[in-house]
């Protein structure tokens, strides 16, 4: 049985009063100060990591391009955990996870044309601080992708997310693995396409993950859902760069935030870009998207031109023609190169800390890291605007 229903959960720790302790919820900083030092910062764990395969036998993957499709899910998988302990500063290994759990488990939803590595500067942040992070390679949206990377299997991506999530907790990676996850705190979080997967994963009448507590979506790719698309209330981040080329801060984010119901939260950083969200940089004062983003994605192309009339039928299932807006994806990508301000450093600090403070209040009940988050955040850095609907 499942705990107290997810929202619920979130409305009454924003009534508590005073930072929370985690008397008993495995790890994590409950009496750590709540500032952006602390929370960007390293945390009390070093981090180990498995790698798995793991195999969906109940779903199938659809034909693409050459490939003729597959009756099942291929899905490489990668782990990182709290170590029990301490071996060379800094280092990975498959050791034991530490006895102060259970811990939460987050799945991480990687984007367009990458893979699982893509979590490790994120996820391996929050396994510092006392989560169970699972990711997972999606069979077609990847780089290496049979048949040609695509955007046409979105829809699928959230059961891909859920079901290395079950397969972890249920000791896929390890039974002393397994056993330091507590299953009754999930969350989710993506980058780009995986932000997308993301939303779907949180919102989506048909295709979303039912046992989640809380997500954060980095830059979103979101231009495509219409209103009818958020059909559920869930405690949601959504972070996003004013000078991000690949999904732009109106078209997509601002999208998303407008039609979620609350609690929502839109953090934008101003000057920062896409690739910045996982530390990616470049020297000189070019955008890091245009020389890195771009010429992966494709400058001047589309959503809609790189499958979205086959995906909107997917977004359409159990949801209706209101789910889809396809009309605000009509700006191509890449076609105007934006002013970035913001260092990759800088943005990875900012991405680090509100992400861990997002599943510090909503999993853990810091009523701190919530304040710091939705008030204290944008209060005290003149480069990020913070808007919170409740």
């Amino acid at each position: 049985m499942r705990r107290t229903p997810r929202l619920l959960a979130f409305l009454l720790a924003t009534v508590a009063v005073g930072a929370l302790s985690c008397d008993g919820d495995g790890g994590g900083g409950g009496s750590a100060p709540v500032d952006l030092a602390t929370l960007s910062a390293p945390g009390p764990y070093l981090v180990g990591s498995r790698t798995l395969d793991l195999v969906d036998t109940s779903r199938a993957t659809p034909a693409n391009g050459s490939y003729p499709g597959s009756p099942e899910r291929l899905l490489p998988a990668i782990v990182w955990y709290p170590l029990g302990a301490a071996t060379a500063e800094g280092a990975e290994t498959d050791g034991s996870p530490s006895i102060d759990g259970p811990f939460p488990l987050i799945g991480y939803a990687h984007g367009f044309a990458s893979s699982r590595d893509e979590g490790r500067v994120v996820g391996g942040h929050l396994a510092s601080h006392g989560y169970v992070v699972v990711a997972v390679t999606f069979p077609l949206s990847n780089g290496a992708a049979p048949g040609g990377k695509t955007i046409i299997d979105m829809a699928s991506q959230p059961a891909d997310l859920a079901f290395a999530m079950d397969e972890v907790a249920a000791g896929a990676a390890g039974s002393d693995l397994g056993g330091a996850i507590d299953s009754s705190r999930r969350g989710i979080i993506g980058l780009s396409l995986g932000g997308g997967t993301v939303l779907f994963g949180v919102y989506h009448p048909k295709w979303r993950i039912e046992d989640i507590d809380a997500a954060v979506a980095l830059a979103p790719a979101s231009c495509f859902f219409g209103r009818d698309f958020y059909a559920r209330s869930l405690p949601v981040l959504i972070l996003s760069g004013s000078a991000d080329m690949l999904v732009p801060l109106a078209s997509g984010p601002v999208h998303a935030f407008d039609y979620a119901p609350p609690p929502v939260t839109l953090a934008a950083l101003d000057g920062g870009n896409h690739v910045g969200f996982i530390g990616i940089g470049v020297d000189g004062p070019r955008n890091a998207d245009a020389i890195v983003g771009c010429p992966v994605i494709g400058a001047g192309g589309s959503i809609v031109a790189t499958g979205g009339a086959a995906l909107a039928e997917k977004i359409e299932e159990g949801a209706g023609p209101g789910a889809v807006d396809l009309e605000s994806c009509s700006t191509g990508i890449c076609g105007e190169e934006l002013p970035q301000t913001m260092s990759a450093d800088r943005q990875l600090e900012l991405t680090r800390a509100a992400a861990l403070a997002h599943f510090e209040a909503t999993l853990r009940g810091r009523s701190g890291a919530r304040h710091w988050l939705e008030q204290t955040l944008g209060e005290t850095n003149s480069d990020v605007t913070v808007q919170v609907k409740r």
